[in-house]
């Protein structure tokens, strides 16, 4: 029989808890975040705008932005650029994109797109039900994320 010395036998006894707690806490954790009935879905992937402009994010205090917007039917967001990146998606109803130098485009529920970058561009409710839009903007700290004329 090999006899451990007290020291190291506290050392391997710590060491033995530690373990045994971090195995519960972390198969503990597993269980509670496990999914449940949960799917998920990519809605919207994209290196570049709807109009074809690369994506790319301002070097500086960079902070995120949503905003839910709701427009009545007939109604206009109005003549607007966006000086940082931002995201779309359509929840309810349907918003006609009108962008300087590009033709419309017509966004329906379930839809999303990027938005163009420093170029104005205005939305518009041309449907008979009110529209509901989310919009995330990748903007910086500090500065407007919505530029009018």
């Amino acid at each position: 029989m090999r006899i451990i010395p007290k020291r190291r036998w506290n050392v391997m006894k710590r060491s033995w808890m530690w373990a045994c707690a971090l195995a519960v806490v972390f198969g503990g954790a597993a269980a509670v975040g496990a999914q449940v009935g949960m799917t998920a879905t990519t809605v919207l992937q994209a290196t570049t705008t709807a109009i074809g402009q690369p994506i790319q994010f301002p070097q500086g205090r960079n902070q995120f932005a949503g905003v839910l917007i709701e427009l009545a039917p007939g109604g206009e967001v109005g003549r607007h650029l966006h000086p940082f990146p931002n995201y779309v998606y359509v929840l309810e109803g349907e918003i006609t994109i009108e962008t300087d130098g590009h033709e419309p485009r017509t966004y329906r529920a379930g839809e999303s797109f990027a938005e163009s970058v420093n170029t104005w561009h205005n939305g518009i409710n041309r449907g008979t039900r009110p529209l509901r839009v989310l919009v995330v903007f990748a903007g910086e700290d500090g500065k407007a994320v919505t530029v009018r004329p």
